[in-house]
């Protein structure tokens, strides 16, 4: 059974019998944004020895970090202490980002091999929301996006993994895109929390991916305001997730309700897995 492991703080034992949702992710971490250096900016060279490789489809690769090979004394505090406690998740920490968790791969299999939704992404602009490795911004670069914004809450998840990544796969000589495109679009990436990077980033855009980022009921507010705010008026979003988080709260049907409840938006289930650990793809527009 998939089940998130939180670090918790302690409860008395008249507390233990009772599930807890886990604290809401607060703002203590400002959007900022980071930035390449020159050696990012050229194409860096990661020893194949401390990557894995994700087949999109059997002609577009993405090679990312594996995070195990980081040294211990380049992450900061909140991801060490995360890892210390052998925890995914610490609420308002640190959310997760070095992992790459299962519907990142859905979703990126999707936008390559489904001709309708790999069209979206030639000289769209693209949000890669909770990026963390930056494996479905990567894959959008590749497909000929003309601007991709990559997001995570912790800024040590962009600067020793995200930035990489992009670096490796999509600049220098050795980089592999779609034949019919580029690799010099716009990219810009950004860490902190949903509701300061809606305050402090004021472009839109035309498709927002997101993965297994609906885990925590206490976010679903958040999160649905952004996308109203950053996706234009004939934008998509692709959402991957698990149909349920156990241990956590989150599930696709509860974020379902909050989005009829509030109205804004119309969705379609356009993918699903119902073997073992049960997954799916919604894509949600703004009601017309």
């Amino acid at each position: 059974m998939f089940k998130f492991s939180f670090n918790q703080p302690d409860e008395s034992a008249d507390e233990k019998d009772t599930e807890k949702a886990p604290e809401t992710q607060t703002a203590e971490y400002e959007c900022e944004e980071v930035l390449l250096n020159d050696e990012l900016k050229q194409g860096i060279t990661i020893n194949p020895d401390q990557l894995h490789v994700f087949p999109a489809s059997v002609d577009l690769l993405v090679e990312y970090l594996n995070c195990v090979s980081i040294p211990k004394e380049e992450l900061g505090l909140d991801i060490l202490s995360a890892e210390m406690d052998h925890s995914d998740l610490i609420p308002g920490r640190y959310e997760g980002g070095l992992k790459v968790w299962e519907c990142t791969f859905d979703l990126g299999e999707l936008m390559v091999e489904n001709e309708e939704y790999r069209g979206l992404f030639e000289k769209g602009t693209v949000l890669d929301l909770g990026c963390g490795a930056g494996i479905l911004g990567i894959l959008a670069v590749k497909l000929g996006a003309s601007k991709v914004v990559f997001q995570d809450y912790n800024r040590d998840v962009l600067e020793k993994v995200t930035v990489k990544n992009y670096s490796c796969n999509c600049r220098g000589t050795e980089a592999e895109v779609d034949e019919k495109f580029s690799s010099d679009g716009e990219v810009q990436f950004f860490s902190g929390d949903w509701s300061s990077f809606v305050d402090k980033v004021e472009d839109q855009y035309d498709v927002i991916l997101t993965s297994e980022t609906i885990y925590s009921p206490d976010n679903y507010a958040k999160l649905i305001n952004l996308f109203k705010e950053k996706l234009k008026p004939s934008g998509v979003i692709l959402l991957a997730a698990k149909t349920y988080y156990f241990g956590v709260g989150g599930n696709l049907r509860l974020f379902e309700k909050e989005l009829e409840s509030d109205g804004y938006f119309t969705f379609d289930k356009i993918w699903e897995c119902e073997s073992g650990v049960k997954r799916e793809i919604l894509k949600i527009k703004i009601k017309s």
